[in-house]
């Protein structure tokens, strides 16, 4: 997915269509982590499969902020820093919580 805004490259003041794509392209990837779950066969006992399951699991609640924090307005910035995510890091994971400097540190 690529999201394009238009003169900044920095999301702190989303415009309606911006958030428009963000919060599709959430949508879509939370409907996907959802379909992969309900696949994904039992883990039973298998080290391997429980923990692809936590994995699917941990990034379906990390799309799930994201969507609490784009609908409260507080999408596109870094938890670690509090400066603006760069719109190219957040097109790639739009989940994240950091920016390239901070996410080293975490």
């Amino acid at each position: 997915m690529t999201i394009h805004a238009s003169v900044s490259r920095d999301v702190p003041e989303l415009s309606a269509e911006l958030r428009d794509q963000f919060d599709t392209a959430l949508t879509t990837a939370a409907a996907r982590r959802e379909r992969q779950l309900a696949e994904l066969p039992p883990t039973h006992g298998d080290l391997v499969a429980a923990a692809h399951r936590e994995s699917v699991t941990r990034i379906l609640s990390e799309i799930r902020a994201a969507q609490e924090r784009l609908a409260t307005g507080r999408f596109g910035r870094c938890e670690g820093c509090a400066a603006a995510i760069p719109a190219e890091r957040l097109d790639l994971r739009p989940w994240t919580t950091l920016c390239v400097a901070c996410a080293p540190r975490a």
